[in-house]
This record gives C-alpha cells, sequence and structure tokens, in this order.
C-alpha cells in the first residue's frame, strides 16, 4: 500500500500526518460473502462483492458493497474501529449498487442510496436496527426505517449531510452530474419540505461529496487511470454550480477512489480496486480503507 501511496505526494504527505491510532481498515469481504442469492433467496458465498460506500463514526466505519455480477443482495458490513468486535454484515433488501453512504447524528440513522424505478432515492436504517441486526442464524434483511425520493434524477449513485440537509448526487460518464440538496424542517424530524430542493451542477464522474469546515471535496473516478479529489469552497457550493476547472486544489488519487469520508480532521478512502473483477484492472489495487490528516491535505493550519 505504501509503494502506491508515494507515487501520490499529496495523499503519501496526508497519509504520514495522520494522527490516528489505526490508519488502515481492511476491507472485509473481496474474497468471499455470504449473503442472500437473489432469485432463490438462500444464503450463499458471493466472490464478486465490490465496495462502494463509506460512512464513518466516533466508533465504527460502515461500508456497502454490491455483487459485481448482480446475482447477490448487496451488504453493509460494519467494522468496529477498535477492532474490540467482530465485523456485522446486514444484508439489503436488492442488489443496488448502494453507492453512498452517510451517518447521520440528528436522526440517529445510517443512510443508504437505494433502488427506485426511474429516478432517485435513498433510505435510512435506524442505530437500534443496527446495533440489535444479527447475521445468523436467520439472515434476515435489515430494514429501511424511512425513505426519501428525489425525483428529478434518474438515480441516487452518492449521498452526504451537512447540518440538517442532505446532499444526493448522480454519477454521470459524459456530462455534469447534479447534486439535489434537501433540508429537513426539524432538527430529529424526517420530514423534508419538497418545495425548498435546491439544484447543484457537478463535475461529470463524480463518486462522493464531503464537507470539512469551509471545503467542500468531490472525488471523480473512472477506468484504471488515477482518480482524483476537487477541492471547493462553500461559497462556490452556494453559487450551484462547481467546475473542475475553478477547483481551488486537485488531488490525484490511486484509480478506482469511490467515496471519501469525514471524522474530525481526517478524510478516510475507500477504492473499488481491491475486488475481484478490479484487482487485473490495475496494478495500484487498495484492500484497505486509508485515512489521511485532512489539514495536511487541503495545505491549512489548524
Amino acid at each position: 500500500m505504501l509503494d502506491i501511496l508515494k507515487r501520490y505526494p499529496d495523499l503519501y504527505k496526508a497519509f504520514k500526518n495522520t494522527k490516528l491510532d489505526s490508519m488502515t481498515f481492511s476491507i472485509p469481504g473481496l474474497f468471499k460473502t455470504q449473503t442472500l442469492e437473489n432469485d432463490s433467496k438462500k444464503l450463499d458465498n458471493c466472490f464478486d462483492i465490490t465496495p462502494q460506500g463509506l460512512a464513518v463514526t466516533e466508533n465504527h466505519i460502515f461500508i456497502s458493497a454490491y455483487c459485481y455480477s448482480h446475482e447477490h443482495h448487496s451488504v453493509i458490513f460494519m467494522l468496529d474501529k477498535k477492532e474490540n468486535d467482530p465485523t456485522k454484515t446486514m444484508i439489503l433488501k436488492d442488489r443496488t449498487h448502494a453507492g453512498g453512504l452517510v451517518y447521520d447524528e440528528n436522526r440517529q440513522c445510517l443512510w443508504v442510496c437505494s433502488a427506485a424505478k426511474n429516478h432517485g432515492q435513498v433510505s435510512a436504517i435506524l442505530k437500534d436496527d443496527i446495533l440489535n441486526y444479527h447475521f445468523m442464524p436467520s439472515s434476515e434483511i435489515i430494514s429501511y426505517y424511512h425513505s426519501i425520493n428525489f425525483p428529478t434524477i434518474p438515480q441516487a449513485s452518492f449521498i452526504t449531510i451537512k447540518e440538517n440537509s442532505l446532499f444526493t448526487g448522480t454519477f454521470d460518464k459524459t456530462k455534469d452530474g447534479v447534486v439535489i440538496k434537501k433540508t429537513f424542517e426539524k432538527e430529529e424530524d424526517f420530514t423534508n419540505d419538497d418545495n425548498l430542493d435546491e439544484t447543484i451542477d457537478i463535475p461529470k464522474r463524480a463518486q462522493s461529496m464531503v464537507f470539512y469546515k469551509e471545503y467542500c471535496l468531490i472525488s471523480q473516478s473512472f477506468g484504471p487511470v488515477s482518480s482524483k479529489i476537487y477541492i471547493f469552497s462553500n461559497e462556490q457550493l452556494s453559487n450551484g454550480k462547481l467546475n473542475s476547472k475553478t477547483a481551488l486544489k486537485i488531488i490525484k488519487t490511486p484509480p478506482y477512489l469511490e467515496q471519501i469520508a469525514v471524522f474530525d480532521a481526517h478524510l478516510y478512502a475507500i477504492f473499488e480496486s481491491g475486488a475481484r473483477n478490479y484487482r487485473k484492472k490495475t496494478a495500484k489495487f487498495l484492500m484497505e480503507v486509508v485515512a489521511f490528516h485532512l489539514p495536511t491535505l487541503l495545505d491549512i493550519v489548524e
């Protein structure tokens, strides 16, 4: 892993300045994951699990993953940061990419990009349901407590949260993507006003968005070439259009970067290159969630 990061000076410097006891976390299930087979709904081994979404809390790391061959249900892994507890696997109800995750402290839930016909949707899994979920012996599907539809976008590719607003975006290979901002009416309520949606244009091939202080970061990735993290200001975001040419800074990363997540002063990154169908596409594959010191990455002083 270090040999790969050394090829990306900004990332390597930020990794070396990481102020955490654990700087990397192995992605579970890359060689074999037990989940439900799509047709039979019986427990089966999936060898094509591909990581996508990432959310980080004080004690846990959540990783969403889908079956590359679309034969099995998607899953969410919950890792204990201190590794006191074994990894928990939660089975989702469909084969969605589950491309984005974010933990919502106000509503005490984990939001995941879910599947809907011809429009975007995100769904909430309550903290209590996560803690009470047991993979064995029943291997039941974990339930969604609440869903929010985004009728103006074809799918929800990624999701993030800032204060009391959800930001849900689309991935587009050839043209600019779009992020829809929905704001909740109350601090701990799931009700939102559809009339207050805001639309933000973002660079094409965006994989995730995240916030840190006065900055907005967007990961961009497609194919075996280097991925990028664009740094914008929140002021640029408020103008409704984020253009790659006006980014404050562009950070190159290894290929196949998926979601980036922020907790405290660190940026966590997950790559899909460690999955079976991507390891053969690049020699720069990473099988860990990696943490980077954000002030170092952004060249700012805390």
